[in-house]
């Protein structure tokens, strides 16, 4: 119901942040039913880990009756602490990726504050739209030439804020739906996919971090990219003035000027994308890569 209302009451220039809200509100309804589902298969799974102990102890028969009790008791116990963790699970694994993206938040400061897929969706249109007005009594080869750069550079925060998007959906449906993974961690066969999606967790947490952060800089440059463009527009006049006073040299060194500029602008776009693409992923690879949780070993150890 209320991704419904959030759909209905979205307006069109603002349709990536509704598409992030009704995501958030639907994957929030998931979380009873995945932490039903986690629990009733961590028990299952459990209550296998202990009969499998058990044959194992059975088949080896070189344990007195005190360690047997004691290596049950342990297994038990540590099965218990790991079930208990499940079931508050709301409290504390969804804040390892949240937590992430609000330290992003702290850390970037004002200029993260605005931040959302929308503001730079519109970042980029506003680059268009300012050539296209710049440029709309020039010939179509100088229009043609002005508005590839334009739309380059409307593609590359396109490019941006859907993959802020995808990061903050991505995060939303592992720490919701994901809970379920979490109960194959009660068998030694299965925990590697409980442990795996940990691991995860962690990496789209971090990469939220640096996507979060990377944007920030990108939507503050994009912001003083569109003033700059806005207050260049007077270079069009000028060029479309001496053409019809008889210098053409100059009107074409002026449309040149205005060109080289809008290229400029539009390097720098590109390399805003391409960090924002490329570096979050890749460093979230790295810092994830070397992390152990090893539930698997503490079974089969007990």
């Amino acid at each position: 119901m209320q991704a419904q209302q959030a759909i209905q009451g979205c307006a069109p220039t603002m349709f990536f942040d509704c598409a992030q809200e009704v995501f958030r509100l639907t994957t929030e309804a998931w979380l009873t039913r995945a932490l039903d589902a986690a629990q009733t298969l961590f028990l299952s799974l459990a209550l296998l880990e202990i009969v499998v102990t058990g044959y194992m102890v059975w088949v080896g028969r070189n344990k007195q009756g005190g360690d047997l009790i004691s290596q049950f008791a342990l297994k038990i116990g540590l099965l218990a602490f790991v079930l208990g963790l499940i079931s508050t699970y709301h409290r504390w694994l969804p804040m390892i990726a949240q937590g992430f993206g609000e330290t992003a938040v702290y850390i970037g400061g004002s200029g993260v504050t605005h931040l959302s897929p929308t503001h730079l969706l519109n970042i980029g249109l506003s680059m268009l739209l300012t050539v296209m007005q710049s440029v709309g009594l020039i010939s179509d080869v100088v229009t043609s030439l002005a508005v590839i750069p334009a739309l380059i550079m409307l593609l590359c925060f396109v490019a941006l804020a859907a993959h802020l998007l995808v990061a903050m959906i991505e995060s939303y449906v592992v720490v919701t739906g994901g809970l379920f993974f979490v109960g194959f961690m009660a068998f030694r066969g299965t925990a590697p996919l409980g442990e795996g999606y940990l691991k995860y967790v962690v990496y789209v947490g971090v990469k939220l971090f640096f996507i979060i952060l990377i944007a920030s800089v990108a939507a503050s440059i994009g912001d003083d990219m569109v003033a700059l463009l806005q207050s260049y527009d007077n270079l069009w006049l000028e060029s479309f003035g001496r053409l019809f006073s008889g210098n053409p040299g100059g009107a074409a060194d002026a449309v040149s000027s205005r060109l080289g500029f809008l290229w400029s602008i539009t390097a720098v776009a590109i390399l805003l994308a391409g960090l924002g693409l490329y570096m979050p992923g890749r460093i979230a690879t790295q810092l994830s890569r070397g992390l152990t949780i090893n539930f698997k070993k503490a079974l089969e150890r007990l």
